[in-house]
């Protein structure tokens, strides 16, 4: 009886170790200094709505985490090979989901045609965006929805009618220089910098909806095992029933 006391003691230790070891995990999260989803101050402190999702989540988690600045299209690759461990705010796709572990959704993201406000186009459905006198700005690697991905495919001057970019403010250059008739872009994004940003003061947001679906926690396979990925999922429920997943919807008016 005494011996098998023991090896119970022992058994319920090595648990104890094996679930802590996974807990223990230290993460790297990958954000873009724009907007209202995520964005540093003067002490180089991240604040924003994705910032609040990513700390909620792992903190509850019990993980460590150090924030890295990546524009869009290069931190797809990065998760892909593990150097970016967890993204926020990605749709989910079959491409996608062949690299990357999704839990969610996180919330709902509005895809919009941003222009100048003196240079207003009048959008009636999807392939009107494939009309427009000058190109629009993209970024590669960038999800706009299924309806905008057919059509894409089946235009002949992407060329022509498409400039990909490595960042947001080179749409903004590209839009005040007249370069380009506009960008795709969350829409909530675009609404808090027409409000907080002086650069948008004569930036107008189209009222076509180019895309509007979840987005998710997105995380590397290549660096997250399954049984973390089973604590982060706990961790997410647990955020929701607390209400603080509520908490941070309401604080950034996205309910």
């Amino acid at each position: 009886m005494k011996y098998f006391i023991i090896i119970v003691l022992f058994c319920m230790m090595f648990s104890s170790v094996s679930y802590a070891s996974e807990i223990n995990c230290h993460l790297v999260v990958r954000f873009e200094n724009y907007a209202a989803q995520s964005h540093q101050d003067e002490e180089l402190t991240w604040h924003g709505q994705d910032v609040d999702f990513a700390k909620a989540l792992l903190d509850e988690a019990g993980c460590t985490y150090r924030f890295v600045s990546v524009p869009w299209g290069r931190s797809l690759k990065m998760l892909e090979t593990g150097e970016v461990d967890l993204m926020l705010s990605v749709s989910k796709t079959a491409q996608r989901m062949r690299f990357a572990y999704f839990i969610g959704p996180q919330r709902q993201e509005n895809i919009v045609f941003a222009m100048n406000a003196e240079r207003v186009y009048f959008l009636d459905s999807i392939s009107s965006l494939f009309e427009l006198d000058a190109p629009i700005a993209i970024q590669r690697g960038a999800y706009y929805g299924n309806i905008f991905e057919q059509r894409f495919i089946e235009e002949r001057d992407t060329d022509e009618r498409f400039i990909y970019v490595p960042d947001n403010q080179l749409k903004l250059d590209l839009l005040r220089n007249g370069r380009i008739s506009g960008f795709l872009e969350e829409k909530y994004n675009i609404i808090y910098q027409v409000q907080n940003n002086p650069d948008f003061m004569k930036v107008a947001i189209s009222p076509l909806v180019i895309n509007s679906e979840d987005v998710y926690f997105a995380f590397s396979k290549a660096s997250v095992s399954k049984s973390q990925l089973k604590i982060f999922e706990k961790a997410l429920s647990s955020i929701k029933k607390s209400g603080k997943l509520t908490a941070i919807l309401k604080k950034y008016d996205l309910e």
